[in-house]
């Protein structure tokens, strides 16, 4: 016997129906039969709501980032110090990646034409600049009413936002993907492994004894028990 045709929120069920398949799926599983068979509308119907495939996961990419956003303000808000507050963000990222890593890879490198899509291109801003805010706004934490959308004066502030982004997209993809032998079911392992290498990257510890004097002196700056 056929199937009915579903009636409801046909643009939302799509999109439920993507988050519930990579659940357990690979990216490389959706196609648009696959989708309108598990919402049962006919495969048609599904450009009725998004030019493609690939803008239906733009979409959900963008969903993503603006709640990962928002965390980074909530986790911001409820930290004694930047120091802890980055701590706590790139936890958070990494744990992401190892619990939804099909939604990490959508939301950081397997979609094309992102920089296109203006709702995308808004969020992922978004995301970088409350990063980049973590170690470098002049006020900690941030207003709740601030967007920071709006980035600061300076090549230098904007370097250490790509640090930042670029550690923790690092360290996300590396363990979600096993390339660090970490027991990722033990969020406290992961929770340490973050930890000692933020501590290296505040501190310099790399650095101590063979830095030049300036150098030394922004490693000063930068150390967690410094002025925040």
């Amino acid at each position: 016997m056929a199937r009915p045709y579903h009636k409801g929120n046909v643009a939302e069920d799509l999109r439920l129906a993507t988050l519930r398949i990579l659940q357990n799926e690979r990216l490389e599983d959706l196609s648009v039969r696959r989708l309108t068979r598990e919402v049962r509308v006919a495969p048609a119907n599904f450009y009725n709501h998004y030019a493609s495939l690939n803008m239906l996961l733009v979409e959900i990419a963008a969903d993503c980032l603006d709640d990962f956003s928002d965390m980074i303000g909530h986790i911001a808000h409820r930290s004694a110090s930047r120091h802890d507050a980055l701590k706590r963000t790139v936890t958070h990222y990494v744990e992401f990646a190892c619990r939804h890593t099909q939604l990490y890879r959508m939301m950081f490198g397997y979609l094309t034409d992102t920089a296109q899509h203006p709702r995308y291109s808004r969020a992922a801003q978004r995301t970088f600049n409350r990063l980049r805010d973590l170690m470098e706004a002049e006020e900690f934490p941030c207003a709740e009413s601030a967007d920071c959308a709006t980035a600061p004066a300076g090549e230098g502030v904007a370097h250490t936002g790509y640090c930042i982004f670029a550690m923790s997209h690092g360290l996300a993809g590396m363990i979600a993907e096993g390339h660090i032998p970490l027991e990722q079911q033990r969020e406290d392992s992961i929770r340490t492994f973050v930890a000692h290498i933020l501590d290296l990257f505040t501190t310099n510890r790399l650095l101590q004894g063979h830095a030049p004097a300036g150098m030394m002196a922004a490693r000063d700056v930068a150390r967690p028990d410094g002025p925040c």
